[in-house]
């Protein structure tokens, strides 16, 4: 059970920058390529080799770019709510990801040997398996190495932040949010108001339990909203998909994705602050809690 909920933990989507996923890539082809090349860690037998053992290195060090490149791409256009993704999830895909590329050196396995069996089923096995187990290995190590990095800084980061609040007398207020459809304008009352969560053109908005209402849905689009609402500073976007009252907020922790916001008289779920966020968000929450 512990480690059904350890590999349910939030684990970062990197592969939202794909500029710099493939920088990435390419900066581990070239580690492997030298790691290859000047230790020379597998057996080889240079009779079956159709073409010069460099370019066999420079070969299985280039291919899984481009191979784990278009995986994460479409990764990338599959994967709608990045806020679910876990560790579980990053280490899945990775995995996935060492099959395919071990299936490609299999591929072209024909094109590097002149070995009879390159078509054999014990082949087929050797490349997927080593391809796999040694990535794999690699992964066990670094994915929770690097997700135990991110909740440390972030949680260094929680304890620089103020944990007292002053009344705002500027919290009781009512707002006219106009919509791209006159008859659907509102009145927001910013005193129950405690987040709002984007869904395409529409946004759902939430309220305190102790109103008639908890939610409901506005035909307008997360920006048109918090467009509105830049005067008041304790109302925040967090992330790309949530607008927060900041003085709704309760407690926060900190996970390997960024902060998790709770808030008041509402446990139905956290409220993520993506990480690029986390600076701007200090700063600004400083600044109203403060006040």
């Amino acid at each position: 059970m512990q480690f059904l909920d350890y590999i349910k933990r939030p684990y970062p989507f990197y592969y939202t920058h794909l500029k710099k996923v493939f920088f990435l890539l390419c900066f581990i082809a070239i580690a492997s390529f030298l790691f290859t090349y000047l230790f020379e860690p597998f057996v080889v037998n240079v009779n079956e080799h159709k073409i010069d053992n460099l370019w066999i290195i420079i070969l299985h060090s280039i291919i899984p770019v481009p191979v784990a490149f278009v995986y994460f791409f479409f990764l990338h256009k599959s994967v709608k709510n990045i806020e679910s993704w876990t560790l579980g999830k990053e280490f899945l895909h990775l995995c996935m990801t060492l099959v395919i590329i071990g299936l490609v050196s299999f591929l072209i396995r024909n094109f590097i040997y002149s070995n009879p069996d390159n078509w054999s089923l014990q082949y087929f096995w050797e490349e997927i398996r080593n391809t796999f187990l040694v990535g794999s290995l690699i992964l066990i190590i670094i994915l929770p190495l690097n997700m135990e990095r991110l909740i440390s800084k972030h949680s260094k980061n929680l304890k620089l932040l103020p944990n007292h609040q002053k009344h705002k007398a500027s919290n009781n207020l009512i707002v006219k949010i106009t919509t791209p459809i006159n008859e659907e304008n509102f009145e927001l009352n910013i005193a129950a108001f405690l987040y709002a969560k984007a869904d395409g053109n529409y946004l759902e908005i939430f309220y305190s339990h102790s109103t008639d209402k908890e939610k409901e849905l506005k035909r307008l689009t997360l920006k048109e909203f918090a467009d509105q609402l830049n005067i008041y500073p304790f109302i925040f976007t967090v992330h790309r998909s949530y607008i927060v009252n900041l003085n709704t907020i309760k407690s926060i922790s900190g996970n390997a994705q960024g902060y998790a916001l709770h808030l008041k008289n509402y446990t139905q779920r956290t409220i993520p602050v993506s990480r690029s966020k986390i600076q701007e968000f200090n700063s600004v929450y400083n600044n109203v809690k403060n006040k």
